[in-house]
Formats: C-alpha cells, sequence, structure tokens
C-alpha cells in the first residue's frame, strides 16, 4: 500500500509559496529604494509599512510550509 498524500493541501501550499515569492526580492528593494531615504527624512511611515509587508510575507512563506508538510504527514 502506497502512502497517499493530500494534495489540495500540497497545491494550496505552493500557491502560498508562490504568491510569497517576490515579496521577498521587491521588499528590501523597496526598503533600499524608498524606506531607507524616507527614514532618513525622518518620515517613518513608509519604512514601517516595507518591514510590515516583508514579515507579512515570511509569514505566508511559513504558513505555506506549514500547509505542504500538512499535505505531506496528513494524520487521517
Amino acid at each position: 500500500m502506497r502512502p497517499s498524500s493530500n494534495k489540495q493541501k500540497l497545491v494550496k501550499g505552493l500557491t502560498f509559496l508562490a504568491l510569497a515569492f517576490p515579496f521577498l526580492f521587491v521588499g528590501p528593494a523597496f526598503y533600499y529604494w524608498i524606506g531607507a531615504p524616507a527614514l532618513q527624512q525622518g518620515k517613518w511611515g513608509w519604512t514601517a509599512f516595507i518591514v510590515l509587508m516583508m514579515f507579512g510575507a515570511v509569514g505566508v512563506v511559513v504558513r505555506g510550509l506549514a500547509l505542504i508538510l500538512d499535505g505531506f504527514f496528513d494524520h487521517k
């Protein structure tokens, strides 16, 4: 008997990872281009928004990995 995996959870986890992947590169780029110069001028709003979005992207990656692992090791 072959061990089965929950393909719906695997696809959902991969979708989460695919959606978060661009933000892992765009977030630091926006921080460098927009956030750091604004912070030097005393405007911390953009910097705070960009940092929160980067943490949000990490959260989506963790959620995607959790879904993938749950799809592989689903306890029925």
